[in-house]
């Protein structure tokens, strides 16, 4: 009965998952066709599309692979090495053979295809923190949160020096969140971060804008960390420690702007948070951007008849701002059923990730893949309408980019895989029916 229940679950497919990826790559490959449509109405050069169909096909064939692969391969030490190691030297090659494009390199050609390891990057960081917070029973946590960040900053770096400043900053962020769910303690740990965030972010916004309005972050700060410090004892050694914490990454982050930012990104944020007193020509971009938003109003000017990215006044509308040029053409309730879609996929990967508490290595592993699918989506349209500072990250499954499509799909073939080897899925008739 056990053998036959496990095989079952094995070749269980989860449909409402695969519908929605199916869904994204077809508007992905619908968007990018109409990018090529010609002002007289003709097709232009459909190599990006044919590129991006068979990356979609290849990703697929991953999703279907590793959704039968035991997930529990990824708790044997020699596989994380390899794939650690494996990234490691791929971030070296792309900067000692990687061809520079538009001043950066971040890429590997191999067969004539552009290959982008900081995207496989993503997925490494999640693994390898999640195999070290498996010694959870055996080693003090801090010291596995300590170990896993000591394992990511090579990466973080290797990305750093491409120059690729917003991937790092995307890496570190997912490893935090993927290492913060393997603390004990959350409420506790939930109020420390906002404490430090808190501190830092206000003594980094008053230092680069010259604004005092921020100073009531501080006073939030103080009013969450006085809560935490009273709250209880043992409280009181963590609350102390966010708030030297903050101090720290607070007078660490001015330094960083001033001396270690490149000038152009120093400029995205300048422009983001004085928009008035800043160059035309540093936002041009975004404005463009929202420009072509707003002119698709609710349904859109239709396939094919953007005009923002077929007289190249929007920059980069095949992979960065690919939303631009699909809101521009389907409007309002084009990207209410693309932003729908993307909701629906995170909505289900955390029912999975609640139904599989119990199990650390597979929440970390769900938490992880979540979180690197919100801020992708987050940074994307953020950077599209306007709301975060201009940053390069494509938008998954929908932007052109054979390694984010690839490592998306791979990503929810891990997803299936917990899903098929869930031990006591208490909740599964509620997945089911989602």
């Amino acid at each position: 009965m056990i053998l036959k229940r496990r095989e079952k679950q094995r070749i269980k497919i989860d449909f409402t998952i695969l519908l929605c990826l199916l869904f994204l790559g077809v508007i992905g490959i619908i968007t990018l066709l109409s990018t090529t449509v010609q002002p007289d109405g003709s097709f232009g050069s459909l190599t990006i599309v044919y590129r991006q169909v068979l990356f979609l096909i290849f990703g697929m064939i991953l999703y279907f692979i590793f959704s039968l692969v035991d997930i529990n391969i990824f708790k044997y030490w020699q596989v994380i090495l390899g794939i650690y190691l494996l990234t490691i030297v791929s971030l070296i090659l792309v900067l000692l053979i990687g061809p520079v494009i538009n001043n950066v390199q971040r890429w590997i050609v191999i067969g004539g295809i552009q290959i982008q390891p900081s995207e496989i990057a993503k997925v490494t960081v999640i693994l390898t923190t999640t195999y070290i917070f498996t010694f959870r029973e055996r080693y003090n946590q801090w010291l596995l949160l300590s170990l896993s960040l000591l394992v990511t900053l090579p990466i973080v770096l290797l990305v750093y020096l491409q120059p690729a400043g917003s991937m790092s900053v995307l890496i570190l962020l997912i490893w935090f969140f993927v290492a913060f769910t393997g603390l004990s303690n959350q409420l506790r740990n939930t109020i420390a971060l906002l404490v430090s965030l808190l501190i830092m972010f206000s003594l980094f916004l008053i230092s680069i804008s010259g604004n005092w309005i921020y100073i009531l972050l501080l006073f939030v700060s103080i009013i969450l960390g006085v809560f935490g410090y009273y709250f209880r004892d043992n409280w009181k050694p963590i609350i102390i420690g966010s708030i030297i914490v903050g101090l720290i990454l607070g007078s660490l982050s001015v330094v960083l702007y001033k001396k270690v930012l490149r000038d152009y990104q120093r400029n995205r944020i300048e422009a983001f948070l004085n928009p008035s007193e800043t160059s035309k020509d540093i936002g041009f971009n975004v404005d463009q951007a929202r420009i072509a938003i707003g002119s698709g109003q609710i349904w859109g000017k239709g396939f094919g008849n953007g005009t923002q990215s077929k007289r190249d006044f929007l920059p980069e509308h095949q992979t960065d701002f690919i939303y631009a040029s699909f809101a521009e053409e389907f409007g309002l309730s084009g990207t209410l059923f693309l932003l729908s879609l993307y909701g629906i996929l995170l909505v289900k990967i955390l029912i999975i990730s609640i139904d599989n508490a119990n199990n650390s290595f597979f929440s970390m592993i769900l938490v992880g893949i979540s979180i690197k699918l919100l801020l992708e989506i987050f940074i994307n349209i953020g950077t599209n309408t306007g709301i975060i500072p201009a940053t390069g990250i494509p938008l998954p499954l929908i932007s052109a980019g054979g390694t984010i499509t690839v490592m998306t799909l791979f990503s929810f073939g891990l997803i299936q895989s917990i899903i098929n080897r869930s031990e006591g899925r208490d909740s599964s008739n509620i997945i089911d029916n989602f």
